[in-house]
């Protein structure tokens, strides 16, 4: 509370005082660490998710589909920069062969050339 001047005085709480501000206080915290904890639920859901998304792309790269849905997968390895290391890799010792592999092989270099920048 303000003194008349501007200044501050200290009243003597009572434990009245003290229950009613911990009747505030204790219910906030709470909310707020429920709050802490569905984001951090909900993160771990979108990067279980991601994780899906990223293995569903690999799989249809390592299949036998025809080279443009390769070469769509290596585009779309673009999207997941937190996996770089291996996307490189795969990049730079994919074995290429059959008709139109020299498009693969563009592809596959440029997604390499994309990870190494992000």
């Amino acid at each position: 509370m303000m003194g008349g001047r501007g200044r501050f005085w200290v009243t003597n709480w009572g434990w009245t005082e003290w229950l009613a501000w911990a009747g505030v206080v204790v219910p906030l915290a709470s909310l707020a660490w429920a709050a802490v904890m569905y984001v951090r639920t909900k993160r771990a859901e979108v990067d279980a998710q991601r994780f899906e998304q990223f293995f569903k792309v690999m799989e249809l790269f390592g299949s036998n589909s025809s080279i443009a849905s390769k070469m769509a997968a290596a585009f779309e390895l673009r999207k997941y920069p937190q996996y770089k290391e291996v996307i490189i890799r795969l990049c730079e010792k994919a074995r290429v062969e059959g008709d139109a592999a020299e498009m693969l092989r563009d592809e596959l270099r440029l997604t390499a050339e994309s990870m190494r920048k992000a």
